[in-house]
């Protein structure tokens, strides 16, 4: 069987798809976290890395995705990298692509059906990446506006509603900063206002 660990800040999520995979007969669940500070904990505890990493992007109010280079630094010393799946119920294109940028292997949306789901995790197991054929085709359009990684990711988290100060604290930078970026996302995404960026 294939050892998953399960990130999430939500019980009913960790247990419905826990469930799901357990029922396969191809996973066995090998740790569960709901925090980034309980990830740690949790891969600091294998003496082995499981072979696939299942994680949200919205731990409450952290970022999921400062789990990934923990994990990829964790697996460059014991020399096994796994496969990273997010699996997020923020699916627009800037969220996606921030996942990415950050290094995770698949995307699939938290409405995604099981299959949706055996079918990333057999790709990443493949050594391949995954995103479904809507998501490819909505960041294709959107890639036209220029933005960097950095640009993207404070995309991502001003259309999950998070404020100057909020954003500024996850990415470990001034406020000043963020306001800089955002004037920056505007011009390049032809938008004017937070509303405005958060209907793209």
């Amino acid at each position: 069987m294939t050892r998953v660990v399960l990130i999430d800040d939500h019980p009913l999520a960790i247990n419905g798809i826990g469930a799901w995979l357990s029922a396969t007969g191809r996973f066995s669940i090998a740790g569960t976290a709901g925090s980034v500070a309980e990830a740690r904990d949790l891969l600091e505890s294998f003496e082995s890395l499981p072979p696939l990493f299942i994680l949200d992007i919205a731990l409450g109010t952290e970022n999921g995705l400062e789990i990934i280079p923990v994990l990829k630094e964790t697996a460059k010393k014991r020399k096994a990298l796994p496969g990273i799946v997010v699996c997020s119920m923020y699916d627009d294109i800037f969220v996606i692509q921030s996942a990415f940028d950050a290094g995770a292997d698949a995307f699939i949306s938290k409405s995604a059906d099981i299959t949706e789901i055996i079918t990333a995790i057999d790709t990443v197991a493949a050594g391949e990446k995954y995103l479904n054929g809507k998501y490819k085709m909505l960041i294709q359009q959107g890639a036209a506006s220029g933005l960097t990684a950095r640009e993207r990711e404070i995309t991502a988290l001003a259309k999950q509603s998070l404020s100057n100060d909020q954003i500024a604290k996850k990415m470990n930078i001034s406020v000043r900063t963020v306001q800089n970026h955002l004037a920056h996302i505007y011009v390049k995404t032809n938008t004017h206002s937070r509303t405005e960026l958060a209907q793209l």
